[in-house]
């Protein structure tokens, strides 16, 4: 890298490298070696912008606008396609939310802390696929698009089976509450512990 680092010099190297230069023409452009020209690549990048990135696509996204518009208005059909087109990319990278906050996979954690039903070794299999049925409702709601949602919500029925199953439901509580006839009958799940207690 040049001895003292250029914020702006990293911008344009990126900007270049991204267009789908190569490092050996962009370090000839500035005057640098390959190597340095890598590295102000490579610092740029880690100090990535999500809102500037966004910004600029959707300033290039306007500028494209722009440039069809005139045909689009005069009755071009294959102008008017291409500007309908542009305004769908446009909306998708303003409203793309910048994070995913994991929201129901937290709320799916909370669930099987706070069960009294659960024992983390023997019902390990469950939890995982109750986190991974989170996790991913929750990737698709952040980066994905309508198809993308909706397949991934489809699988929100599965995960309220495995919350019942974890007695994680106020319906599943109140049927266990309903359908224990008395005290001492125990239920398989609580005789497995109490032989693990014995045998632990």
């Amino acid at each position: 890298m040049p001895e003292q680092y250029d914020p702006q010099l990293a911008h344009q190297v990126l900007g270049l490298r991204r267009a789908g230069i190569g490092f050996d023409t962009i370090a000839d452009r500035f005057q640098l070696t390959p190597e340095e020209a890598k590295a102000l690549f490579d610092t740029a990048l880690s100090t990535y912008d999500l809102d500037v990135s966004i910004a600029l696509e959707a300033d290039r996204l306007d500028r494209l606008h722009t440039a069809i518009w005139p045909a689009a208005v005069n009755g071009d059909v294959a102008a008017v396609d291409r500007v309908l087109k542009i305004s769908e990319r446009r909306d998708r990278v303003v409203s793309t939310p910048r994070k995913n906050q994991h929201q129901l996979r937290q709320a799916f954690d909370e669930s099987a802390r706070t069960s009294e039903q659960l024992h983390q070794a023997w019902d390990s299999g469950l939890l995982e696929a109750g986190r991974k049925i989170a996790d991913r409702v929750d990737e698709a709601v952040a980066t994905g698009e309508g198809q993308e949602v909706t397949k991934a919500l489809y699988l929100v029925p599965h995960m309220v089976n495995i919350l019942r199953e974890m007695l994680a439901t106020p319906a599943s509580r109140a049927a266990v509450k309903e359908d224990t006839p008395a005290p001492q009958v125990e239920t398989t799940l609580s005789q497995l512990r109490a032989i693990h207690k014995r045998t632990g």
